[in-house]
């Protein structure tokens, strides 16, 4: 399962904030008010990504790539294109996982797709800034500087015992997550940068399919009029 501890991360970790530090959430309400208005219009997003795994035993990082696809209100797509290929798709019913095997797409069979739903629906909660439906299970802080920086740290102890927080760096205008850097507890850290942003985009008829989904090229040629 290469592609679970990489979404794990990403639903889940935090980095240091400014000399100041964090405004807690009760005093942060203008700064995610306007985060809530700049996302609460996005029916659709599609993005690249590069992730970069930072090991304290490794000189260089570990990079992979990919794309994640996310349609309101549940529907989210994510998919390792390099070094191998993986493809993670949910809702708010289900979730379901493939791997790219002999040129072949192989359905994989998942132990535990209640813990997967629940990290899928987060994801898809935080992108749609939507940050005071997740206050039950982390502790939400804004670091303002040129944007702002959305920082969430779980509750749970044995949680933070493998993940310290979850940073997200948003644009300016609070309408995209551009960054989001995850640093655990003994120093190692993920890295995950999005580039070529597409929004409000029609996506094909299969893409979120759970048992056959659409081919990524597929995908990439029908949204490739998009600006």
């Amino acid at each position: 399962m290469k592609v679970l501890p990489c979404i794990v991360l990403f639903a889940l970790l935090a980095v240091t904030a400014t000399a100041e530090g964090p405004v807690p959430l009760a005093e942060a309400g203008p700064i995610l008010e306007k985060l809530q208005r700049g996302m609460a219009s996005l029916h659709s997003v599609y993005f690249e990504f590069i992730q970069e795994r930072h090991l304290s035993l490794f000189t260089e990082p570990m990079q992979s790539e990919g794309v994640m696809l996310i349609e309101k209100p549940d529907r989210i797509r994510w998919e390792t294109t390099a070094p191998y290929q993986s493809i993670l798709l949910g809702d708010r019913k289900s979730v379901a996982q493939f791997e790219r095997t002999d040129g072949e797409w192989k359905k994989l069979h998942l132990g535990f797709p209640q813990m997967l739903q629940r990290v899928m629906e987060q994801m898809t909660l935080m992108y749609q800034g939507k940050l005071d439906a997740l206050t039950s299970d982390y502790t939400i802080s804004v670091v303002s500087d040129s944007g702002a920086t959305i920082v969430l740290v779980p509750k749970d102890a044995t949680v933070r015992s493998v993940l310290a927080a979850v940073e997200m760096k948003m644009t300016p205008g609070f309408t995209a997550v551009r960054e989001i850097v995850m640093k655990e507890p003994g120093g190692d850290s993920t890295r995950i940068i999005m580039h070529n942003e597409k929004r409000d985009v029609g996506f094909p008829t299969g893409t979120f399919d759970q048992s056959k989904p659409l081919d990524l090229a597929a995908v990439k040629a029908a949204l490739s009029h998009v600006p």
